[in-house]
């Protein structure tokens, strides 16, 4: 492959070259390689030259508006071939509508007045639903009185109400059709634009050409390969988590959900999925040099004017130039604004596809694949890991009473974690929710839940509550909280449960916190701040772990903070 970059002005490509005409070459899609920002497309032409001489071909139908900086071509041919200049132009057309166009609109115009029909209906049913509801309420306050006068009798009144209960349901049931019926048009017209935007961008842009000038030394094939770069396409990443149906294994395959509206649609190509960015920026950061600190000594007669004319005695000018001297850090340059060179904030999307690892990597699709240009995602299996998780039953009651079941596992090998990105969860063939990818701390498992754990249930009772004066010279507050956990197993099998709750800790030494449980929490098991509790459960039998609290403050007018949703007795 024999790569080269030249360019120049279309127009003086041709100067150049000998006086042959340009040979046209076709050159179909035949991979994709996707970025998360971006995409980078390539075509592949192939031409059988005759003799050897120097050649101009013109590879037309590019998308328009490609710049110099978005093409790159190499060619491959007989031993000795040699790339040469190489161009961007513009092939203005003038190009009518074509029938599809004319089609699409037509559809896209009959659509805009059904909705237009049905936003009109829904706000004469809201307006009939309000009125019906006025009248109700105006005819019961002023029946009352007539029935009871005799001007009217029970069964018309029954009727009446009747005949106003019914057509009000009629009013409400049809304005809930017509709603459900308006979303599913709007989500229908939002495809039509997005296909009349692209076929309009056809008809009214001209597209790119290039010219790509090739010197052969004697007669054979040539292959000229051309990428671009569009923007309007990209990935993002999505797992999934299957747990077998034995509970031995779980597999944890990397989707790629691709979008694209660049106008083109790709059909029957290889796809290659990576995590680089093409575009990112790569400078390196630097230190200008020195840090330089300066103090001097103000002039005595400055300093005796200044406190001579305002009759106050101020500190010198060096002793309040000595106090406000400082060296800035960036967090100061952040926050005050101040500083000679700021830190630019780091835009939130950059952060949106990073690998756990830092590490770009790419990945070929397996098969040929079609994506059209409409802005829809399409789902393709990029990569799988087979794992041997450790299972394991959860609770934690403060939050929620359920008790999950849980697979957890060191991060493994050959698939990429990109946090954040969505992860459906499979228990065998039955899909039981998603969550995002969360990155355990160093040293610890990654966890994934597998929904509820029918058969155990957990709960959280406050048994008492007090506050209370104590101390004999010095008065301090005192809050006691008896708290209990509870346990039952309804199965007729013995299972493990752990049990979690957060660790209420003194910030200083102000705070006395003493924490009394009835079995003390497993130590090796414990993250930092949150208590866990390994309980054994026999067959049909319920356990109680009930433990308590004291906390202690200063009895006065300090502030506590911390113990605003603990539900403290006054």
């Amino acid at each position: 492959m024999l790569w080269v970059w030249r360019f120049g002005v279309f127009a003086s490509v041709f100067v150049s070259l000998s006086a042959q005409a340009p040979i046209g070459v076709t050159a179909p899609i035949q991979r994709v390689r996707l970025h998360p920002d971006e995409a980078w497309v390539t075509r592949v032409g192939r031409a059988k030259i005759q003799s050897g001489g120097t050649y101009s071909f013109l590879v037309s139908d590019l998308p328009s508006g490609l710049g110099i900086q978005d093409v790159r071509v190499s060619a491959k041919g007989p031993s000795g071939t040699r790339l040469g200049d190489f161009a961007i132009g513009t092939d203005a057309r003038k190009i009518t509508e074509s029938p599809d166009y004319i089609a699409l609109k037509k559809e896209r115009d009959t659509l805009r007045d059904t909705i237009d029909a049905l936003e009109a209906d829904i706000e004469a049913l809201d307006m009939e639903a309000k009125f019906l509801n006025e009248l109700s309420a105006a005819y019961s306050a002023d029946i009352s009185a007539k029935v009871v006068s005799g001007t009217i009798d029970g069964a018309s009144v029954v009727d009446l109400s009747t005949s106003l209960s019914a057509r009000l349901a009629a009013v409400l049931t049809k304005g809930r059709k017509h709603n459900r019926e308006l979303s599913e048009r709007t989500d229908e017209i939002r495809r039509l634009d997005v296909k009349t935007r692209q076929m309009a961008s056809a008809r009214n842009v001209s597209p790119s050409r290039a010219a790509v000038e090739i010197t052969v030394q004697r007669p054979g094939d040539v292959e000229i390969e051309l990428s671009y770069r569009t923007r309007q396409a990209r990935w993002t990443p999505a797992y999934e988590a299957r747990l077998a149906a034995d509970d031995r294994g779980l597999e944890l395959a990397l989707f790629a959900s691709v979008m694209q509206t660049s106008g083109e649609d790709w059909s029957n190509v290889v796809i290659e999925i990576t995590n680089a960015r093409a575009s990112r920026n790569l400078a390196m950061p630097t230190l200008p040099g020195a840090q330089i600190i300066t103090w001097s000594e103000p002039r005595t007669e400055d300093s005796a004017v200044f406190a001579a004319a305002s009759g106050t005695k101020y500190p010198s000018a060096s002793a309040a130039y000595a106090q406000n001297m400082y060296v800035q850090s960036d967090s100061a340059s952040i926050k005050d604004g101040q500083g000679s060179e700021q830190l630019e904030a780091k835009p939130a999307e950059a952060e949106t596809l990073e690998e756990i690892k830092g590490l770009a990597s790419t990945w070929s699709l397996e098969g040929f694949k079609d994506v059209p240009s409409d802005g829809e995602p399409h789902k393709f299996r990029v990569i799988s890991a087979d794992i041997s998780p450790v299972l394991a039953l959860l609770t934690v009651p403060r939050i929620d009473t359920t008790v999950y079941r849980v697979a957890r596992f060191p991060i493994p090998s050959g698939i990429p974690l990109f946090p954040g990105a969505p992860i459906a969860h499979f228990a065998g063939t039955q899909r039981v929710g998603e969550a995002p990818l969360v990155m355990p701390s160093a040293g610890r498992p990654i966890q994934l839940g597998f929904g509820p754990y029918r058969g155990i249930r957990a709960a959280l009772n406050r048994l008492d509550a007090k506050k209370e004066s104590v101390g004999t010279f010095t008065k301090e507050i005192q809050w006691t909280l008896q708290e209990r956990f509870e346990l039952s197993n309804d199965l007729n099998e013995r299972v493990t449960v752990e049990v979690q709750d957060r660790e209420l800790k003194s910030g200083n030494d102000r705070v006395r916190v003493l924490f009394q449980p009835d079995k003390p929490p497993e130590t090796e098991a414990q993250t930092p701040g949150v208590h866990c509790w390994k309980i054994d459960l026999q067959p049909k039998s319920t356990i109680n772990m009930p433990f308590t609290y004291q906390i202690r403050i200063p009895q006065g007018q300090g502030r506590v903070s911390g113990i605003e949703n603990l539900n403290l007795p006054n």
